[in-house]
Formats: structure tokens, sequence, C-alpha cells
């Protein structure tokens, strides 16, 4: 059975919240990668300390502890105030979620309101119908309006076949030269003066071409187009009186049922949820914009990171590997050469932190983008009324397993197009048969109109309410009643 858009968006939702917890995992992982290199890092400033009091026999323990405590400080300092923007980041991020969470809750009440006063709508739509289906005054300009509807049909055919038969025909004429000739004279009129030899040679040429006949078909395919206009105008006219008393009955009725309050509720709750909606995207671009500055902090190279790192081998420039091995290869003991070893081992390891930390990084930015496209995603599906509660999706569209599935933008920008092609609209109080109208009141006209024509007449007077409703939007841009 059909899906409802509303049970959709719920798991568009969930699916958006899960891929900020994976977000948060990968962050979490981050993490234990970055401590295993801080052991790493104190493993090498140990070993760097004891290649110094290898090397350095003539200072004092003290001194060389002097010097690291030095160096302690300033590294305490710079990761302190990482750790302090970390915190503040996600205390922003908690407040920033909470008030998406709570613009959400707002929408879907919006939505409710919406599907209620549109419901409601429908259904004072319907009495006004009704009401008019059974007005006198009404059926009898319905009837009217469906008859003057098929003799402008009926006449719009005949001028489309007579104007396509003269589209055909009269280059025929025209490239006659012996008709041209006549035709150019003035032949068979009052006009027609020439005398002597040219009389009869042109009534012998006349003759010869069937002149008169033609003559006769020529003024038709010319004159007959422009005739008909000339009464299709009228027959529009006449039809257009009709039309414009009809819908001042259908005006007063909506009055009377108070349809146009409810009409204007509708605007105005629609406009409320579009005010909604740009909330909640503006809100959804906030937690993403603090969200990907978070996991930027995790990232090796951020601003923290480059500062630290940077202090750290300006304290050990005096002390490069290339230098110390060379310096171990010129003792004969054995000592220097195993700790520049063990110094080798863990900038090797280090190498190899540093490898999986970018590939994780990978990770946490393809997450985030993921988390991004979800987000945009839920976007499009709200501008696009999915979200309503009349919107429903075809069961073949699995959204478990394929949100299960998604691993990539195009992964996202599949499952949308997934969603396009299973989704469509319910049926509603008011008779959805023709696309035409959009507006409230033009189609309660439309269908009051074919409900009070009688029998076969009543196609042709929603046709006739049809034709009044493109006068009227070309007239005043699609804004009009």
């Amino acid at each position: 059975m059909p899906i409802p858009g509303p049970h959709v968006h719920r798991q568009l939702i969930s699916a958006y919240d899960e891929t900020a917890a994976r977000i948060e995992r990968l962050r979490s992982q981050m993490g234990q990668i970055e401590q295993q290199r801080d052991k790493l890092q104190d493993d090498r400033e140990n070993t760097l300390t004891k290649l110094a009091e290898y090397y350095l026999p003539d200072l004092s323990p003290e001194s060389v502890q002097k010097t690291w405590v030095e160096i302690r400080p300033t590294m305490r300092e710079i990761l302190l105030r990482k750790e302090g923007r970390v915190r503040e980041l996600r205390e922003q991020l908690q407040e920033e979620d909470n008030y998406r969470n709570r613009l959400e809750e707002t929408l879907q009440q919006v939505n409710e309101r919406l599907d209620q006063a549109e419901q409601r709508q429908s259904e004072v739509a319907a009495e006004v119908e009704a009401y008019l289906a059974e007005l006198p005054e009404f059926v009898e300009l319905s009837n009217r309006a469906a008859e003057a509807e098929i003799a402008l049909q009926r006449a719009e055919a005949n001028l489309d076949e007579i104007s396509q038969d003269a589209a055909r025909k009269l280059p025929a004429y025209n490239e006659c030269k012996l008709f041209s000739y006549l035709k150019d004279r003035d032949f068979g009129t009052r006009e027609y003066h020439h005398r002597g030899m040219t009389r009869p040679m042109d009534r012998w040429i006349a003759k010869y071409i069937g002149y008169n006949e033609a003559k006769h078909n020529y003024d038709y395919l010319t004159n007959t187009p422009a005739a008909m206009r000339k009464i299709i105008a009228e027959d529009r006219l006449a039809l257009g009186t009709v039309l414009t008393e009809l819908q001042g009955s259908r005006d007063r009725a909506a009055k009377k049922f108070g349809l146009m309050a409810q009409v204007k509720a509708v605007e105005s709750l629609a406009k409320e949820r579009e005010s909604a909606l740009a909330m909640l995207e503006t809100a959804t671009s906030d937690c993403e914009s603090t969200m990907a500055e978070l996991n930027e902090l995790e990232n090796p190279r951020c601003e923290f990171y480059r500062e630290a790192i940077d202090l750290f081998r300006r304290m050990l420039a005096d002390t490069q590997t290339s230098d110390l091995r060379q310096e171990a290869r010129r003792t004969p003991e054995l000592t220097d050469d195993q700790i520049v070893a063990s110094l080798r081992g863990i900038e090797s390891m280090l190498d190899q932190n540093d490898l999986s930390t970018s590939r994780h990084h990978d990770v946490l930015r393809q997450a985030q983008e993921v988390h991004n496209a979800v987000g945009r995603l839920i976007q499009r599906f709200r501008a696009s009324g999915y979200d309503r509660a009349r919107c429903q999706f075809s069961d073949a569209l699995d959204l478990g397993v394929s949100l299960d599935r998604v691993r990539s933008v195009q992964d996202v920008d599949e499952l949308w197009a997934s969603i396009r092609r299973n989704q469509g609209w319910g049926p509603t109080a008011v008779d959805k048969i023709t696309s035409v109208a959009t507006n409230p009141m033009t189609q309660v006209m439309i269908n009051a109109m074919a409900h009070a024509a009688a029998g076969a007449m009543s196609e042709h007077a929603r046709r006739a309410a049809q034709r009044s409703n493109r006068r009227t939007n070309q007239r005043t841009g699609g804004r009009g009643w």
C-alpha cells in the first residue's frame, strides 16, 4: 500500500541524525589515533632525552630536565587552547542542533495545520459547488456557456481547416500567370474597362482557364478566414459575458460559505510554511558549518596542530635524525646506535600513524559530504511538498535499504531520483478532473459548471470554464481567479 509522505520524511530525518552520529563516532576514532600519536611523540621525546644525555655527558640532568620543562608548558598551552575551542564548538553544535530540532517540530506542526486548513477548504469548496449546481440561474448560465462553447469549438475547428486549406492552395493561384493577369485587370467586375481586341481576348483566356470558378474559390480562400475570425471573436465576447455572470454567482456563493476566507487562511499557512522551511535550512547550514569546523580541528594539519609541530621542530633543529645517525656511526659504542635505531623506529610508526590519520580523515570528510547531501535532499524533499500528508510513495520505495547503502554523494543523488520516481499525490475532497485550474476559486467554478450543466453538456461547460481560466491567466500573468 502507498507510503505517506510524513512517514518517508521521518525516515529521512532519522537517516540525517544517523549520519551525524556516524561522524561523531569517526571523530572519536580519530581521537584514539591522535592518542596513539601523542604516545609515540612522548616516546620520541624520551628517546631524544636519552640520546641528549648520552651525547652531552658534561651537562647535568637538571639542565636537561629544565630544557624539557620549558617545552612542555608551551605545548600544553597550545593543546589547552585547542581543547577549549573543541568544547566551545561542541556546546555551539548542541545548541544549534537543539534549535534545528525545535524548527523540525515547528515545521511538522505547520504542516498539520496546513493539511487541516486545506481539508476544510476542500469541504467548503464542495459545499459551494453543490450549492451552485442546484442554483437555477447558475444552471441556466452553465448550459448557455456549454452551448456557446460547442459553437465556438466548431467554429475554431472550421477556421483551422479553412486556414490550412488556404495556406495549401492559394500559392497555386498566385503562381498562375494567366489567373493573376485577369485578377489584376479586375476581370468580371465593374472595374474592368478594357475595350477593343483586348476584351474578347480576355474572355477567351477566362474561358480557357475556368477563371470564374477559380476566382470564386480564390475569393473564398482569401476572405473566409478573416470573416470567421471576426465571428469567433464575437462568439468569444458573448461567452465571456456569460462566464463573467457565472463568476459573479460563484463569488457570492463563496462569500456566503466563507470559502474566500478559508483560501486566504491556506495561503497564509503556506507562507508560514515557506518561512519555517527557510529558517530550518539556515539552522541546518549552521549545524553543518560548526560540524565541519569540528572535523577540521581533528585534522592533523589544523591550525593548533601546526603551531605545536612548528614549535617542536624548532626545538629539535639541532638533533635531526640524519645528523644523529652520522654521529652514532663515528663512535665505537653501540648504545647511541641503538637509541638512534629506536628513534628511527618511532618515526616510522609516526609515519604510519600519519597515513592512518590521513585515511581516516578522508573517511570523515566523505561522511561529512554524505551528511550534507542528505540534508540537502531533505530540503529538496520539503521544498517539493513531499513531507505533506497528501503526498504518497509507492511501496516499491524501500527507503530503509536504500539509506543503509548510502556511502557517497552520488548514492544520495540516486536516492533522490528514486524518491521522485515513486512519488505521487493522493486524492482530496476537491474534484481533480483538470490540471488547468490551480486556484481553489477557479476549481470551484469549473466543477460547479460541470455539475450544473445537463448530461452531455457537462464536459462542454467544463471546457468553457477552463477557457475563461486560461484567458484570465494570460491577462493577469497567472494570478487571477
